[in-house]
């Protein structure tokens, strides 16, 4: 499965890297791109083939990246913000969303 996500990164880079040869895009654009490609490639990849245990991290860091990209919109210190807020969000929700670790049951007296 890892092979799959790598080749889907692979192409996350070089399609950007296409575009800024052929003139469509310039290097920031370009960076933001990439970025945001890997982002949302490695949380669909997260949802559609990772198993259920590597499936909330991989979304959480999918999103992170993606939001790293907003740098060439927005300016460094607001996107530095959506970063950090996009970290708490997701750790709020791997409180609530992880399944909690039941109480163990109190050992069964054996009756003879």
């Amino acid at each position: 499965m890892k092979t799959g996500w790598g080749i889907g990164l692979l192409v996350c880079v070089l399609l950007p890297v296409a575009l800024l040869l052929f003139g469509i895009v310039d290097v920031a654009q370009t960076a933001a791109l990439i970025l945001l490609l890997a982002g949302l490639w490695t949380a669909v990849f997260g949802v559609v083939f990772e198993n259920a245990n590597d499936r909330f991290y991989d979304v959480g860091f999918g999103i992170i990246v993606a939001v790293l990209s907003t740098f060439v919109f927005l300016p460094v210190q607001y996107a530095a913000g959506l970063v950090v807020v996009s970290v708490i969000g997701i750790i709020l929700a791997s409180v609530v969303i992880r399944p909690k670790m039941g109480q163990k049951s109190a050992p069964r007296q054996v009756s003879r």
